[in-house]
């Protein structure tokens, strides 16, 4: 494994021990002192931040793949070479809702939207 490998692993590592007293703290704040808490609801709240988590990620990622495609794609019916524009869009994912980028052209010959993969 490379240096750069080792220390992204080292940093994600000391922000998720990060995230995770955080997230007990809020959890402590937002249930009162003192208040009695069953394990089901620890897990809950965790499982909560990791969906949260999981939806940056994989809108991190899909932002940084929309970014390297062309600015022009051919029609997937004609050929015609057409202009692609980046668009936002709001999928549902498992671990719930997320903003993707991706690119959309229009055939003007075709009169025809598509949706090029990567």
């Amino acid at each position: 494994m490379d240096d750069k490998t080792e220390k992204l692993k080292e940093k994600l590592e000391r922000l998720l021990r990060e995230t995770g007293e955080t997230a007990a703290e809020l959890q402590a704040a937002e249930r009162g002192a003192g208040k009695p808490v069953h394990f089901s609801q620890i897990e809950a709240a965790a499982h909560q931040v990791g969906s949260q988590l999981s939806c940056r990620i994989q809108e991190r990622t899909v932002r940084e793949l929309a970014a390297d495609v062309p600015q022009e794609s051919p029609c997937p019916h004609c050929g015609t070479l057409c202009r692609l524009n980046i668009e936002r869009r709001t999928v549902n994912s498992t671990d719930g809702p997320l903003d993707l980028w991706e690119p959309h052209g229009h055939c003007t010959r075709c009169r025809r939207d598509f949706f090029p993969s990567a």
